[in-house]
């Protein structure tokens, strides 16, 4: 797969931090394509200033995570995907209610959920961890996962969980196709730009 583009994904940090629009806004700005929108310990409130800021430039390159919850939102954003369960009831009606095209996409943790997932359903697959955790310490990374199993491929496969710049290299090499990140950029989000830059370069030099 050398050669082919290499999706770079950003998941929010769970709660909101001081400056924190203004650094995602930079990091969109950089060239960031997906930004995963999760606020599980925010309120709904503060979820609609952090879109009120961001959408009405970014809605395009936006992913808000939830279900059949939040698709109104997305459709009052023009925000294009959702990231949440493939197998849950709200998409076994052939699709999301209303005009506006909403495409889905969902984590996953074992090969053997990947292999259950129809080809064409999703947009692509976070699998983790890859590596142990750095936004969750003492979560190890899971057995088997780095190694991409021979015609396991519903959709794109985006690895997840301790990403950073010392790990991946091995994410390009072992053929995947894309990385998403999360404790490497909120470790210090004063740097988040900063170290979003340094995997664009290391990307580069493995030609993705």
């Amino acid at each position: 797969m050398t050669g082919a583009h290499f999706l770079l994904a950003v998941i929010t940090s769970p709660v909101a931090a001081p400056g924190e629009a203004d650094y995602l806004e930079g990091l969109l700005e950089e060239g960031l394509e997906k930004l995963h929108i999760r606020k599980p310990g925010d309120t709904e409130d503060a979820r609609e200033a952090l879109l009120e800021r961001l959408a009405p430039r970014w809605c395009s390159r936006l992913v808000l995570h939830g279900g059949r919850d939040v698709v109104e939102l997305a459709r009052r954003y023009k925000i294009p995907q959702i990231h949440g369960h493939w197998h849950k009831p709200w998409l076994e009606d052939g699709g999301l209610p209303g005009s506006q095209k909403i495409v889905v996409s969902a984590s996953l943790h074992s090969w053997e959920e990947v292999r259950e997932v129809p080809s064409g359903v999703l947009e692509y697959i976070f699998l983790s961890p890859l590596f142990d955790s750095i936004s969750k310490p003492g979560y190890p990374a899971g057995d088997g996962l780095l190694q991409r199993p021979a015609g396991v491929a519903p959709c794109r496969l985006i690895g997840l969980g301790g990403i950073g710049a010392d790990t991946i290299g091995e994410v390009i090499k072992h053929g995947w196709d894309g990385a998403a990140l999360l404790g490497y950029i909120w470790q210090q989000p004063e740097r988040a730009v900063e170290r979003f830059r340094i995997l664009k370069e290391i990307i580069s030099h493995y030609g993705r």
